[in-house]
């Protein structure tokens, strides 16, 4: 789950990973020990801001056995407000990946580059996406404008295809050189799929 600054200013740092978690993923009931699991915590640590939430009416929490399970309360009033700001937030890879999934294996790798990536972004900042693949705008653009609207801010596609891409990359291509040594957030494929095109893997 992606870092935002916007998220560790508005909730202590525990809150604000318990919400991220269970936002981002309202439909899954999560027990306590995955959630802790997930968040590299122990689970003592979760239980007072959890109650804290169920207290609120933002969570639901039962008991099955011996587990304790947990969602977001869907009806909730605040409910969509909470999900839209995680969804802008730490969601954002989610989001893509899902704008991205109807162009299917065309789209070898896609990852958000510069401030965004780096977490450093402000609330004006475009989302900055790299793709790789036989994709062209013309297709990409309608994919996009749906995360578009559910993330509230415009997303720039800079589009590559395959062949394009490792030779610009192989002859250090100023600005592709910047991007790749720079933060990015991965939506489809990881470093070993980039370094497959760059022809350093």
């Amino acid at each position: 789950m992606r870092k935002s600054l916007i998220i560790e200013a508005l909730f202590p740092e525990i809150r604000g990973k318990i919400l991220g978690a269970t936002l981002t993923r309202p439909e899954k009931s999560w027990y306590l020990s995955e959630l802790s699991t997930f968040l590299h915590t122990q689970p003592s640590s979760l239980q007072r801001e959890v109650d804290a939430l169920t207290k609120a009416g933002i969570l639901q929490q039962w008991r099955d056995g011996r587990r304790v399970y947990l969602k977001p309360d869907a009806l909730s009033p605040v409910f969509p407000d909470l999900k839209s700001l995680f969804a802008k937030t730490t969601g954002l890879v989610p989001v893509l990946e899902q704008a991205l999934e109807e162009l299917g294996d065309r789209v070898e790798v896609a990852f958000v580059y510069g401030s965004v990536a780096r977490s450093e972004e402000v609330s004006e900042s475009d989302i900055d996406l790299m793709t790789i693949g036989a994709v062209g705008l013309s297709e990409m653009v309608p994919a996009l404008k749906r995360a578009e609207a559910i993330l509230g801010r415009p997303v720039s596609p800079t589009i590559y295809s395959t062949e394009e891409f490792g030779r610009k990359a192989r002859a250090r291509d100023h600005f592709l050189s910047t991007v790749l040594d720079g933060a990015k957030q991965f939506v489809k494929g990881g470093e070993h799929e980039l370094e497959k095109i760059t022809g350093a893997g």
